[in-house]
């Protein structure tokens, strides 16, 4: 996946070739808050999506003492061989000072040495609410992922940073990427097989276990491979983007 430093767009999970900032679909999040942020909470609502592997609904997090960034979402999947609906949900690192011996984890991220990348297939259906909780204890970083319909709860990843990180930092951004297209030899067709319909709601982040109140800013652009591909709408509820072709 694709992911934002300070701008600067870098290589993704799937050994992304390279897109532009500005072909990417982001919105900002930010905590107001006067005290030290070591908790976070994202949330997205699928209300529609293919189970296909073709799309990734991320929140990336950074720390007060700079480096590397973070990364915490979700990606439709194929269904179960008996046909039930499944998720991958994903906690991944950029950090040179990375470590992990998790068991959903391994060492690096993008192809490369630095980082780690954690994964794991969850149960989920439509309509579904999926919390994103990340948390720091000294220099151990937890992820979570909360089905708030059912009230499943898994552990995504766990991995260690230096100990000059510091704190979560309280604003970044969130993104949504068709992933498909990092690999050059992929062309996006603008119909319901090369870009089957979504329908997502990013809501406002919450930090130290909802003691701290968060905003999410509305989209910044739609598509440019399909004009009109994506539509959205915000208010202080969050963001709903619509994208693709039914």
């Amino acid at each position: 996946m694709n992911f934002f430093k300070k701008g600067i767009l870098t290589t993704g999970l799937m050994g992304f070739a390279g897109l532009c900032v500005a072909a990417t679909p982001t919105m900002g999040w930010k905590i107001e808050s006067s005290e030290p942020v070591n908790q976070i909470t994202f949330g997205i609502k699928i209300n529609a999506a293919a189970p296909v592997d073709e799309f990734y609904f991320a929140n990336q997090f950074g720390f007060t003492g700079g480096g590397g960034i973070g990364y915490t979402g979700i990606q439709p999947t194929k269904n179960t061989k008996n046909g039930k609906r499944q998720f991958m949900v994903l906690f991944s690192s950029f950090r040179k000072d990375t470590s992990t011996n998790f068991k959903n984890c391994k060492g690096g991220a993008d192809g490369a040495k630095a980082g780690a990348t954690c994964r794991l297939y969850i149960p989920g259906e439509l309509g579904d609410t999926f919390l994103f909780k990340v948390k720091k204890e000294g220099q151990v970083l937890t992820g979570t992922a909360v089905n708030t319909t059912t009230g499943r709860e898994d552990v995504i990843g766990v991995w260690k940073v230096g100990e000059n990180a510091g704190n979560l930092a309280v604003s970044q951004s969130s993104w949504i990427e068709n992933y498909k297209m990092n690999n050059s030899n992929y062309h996006l067709t603008c119909d319901n097989k090369g870009w089957p319909y979504y329908e997502v709601k990013f809501l406002p982040p919450t930090g130290n276990d909802g003691k701290l109140n968060g905003t999410i800013s509305t989209l910044s652009r739609g598509s440019d491979a399909c004009p009109g591909a994506i539509t959205w709408t915000h208010d202080e509820t969050g963001t709903l983007v619509k994208g693709g072709f039914k």
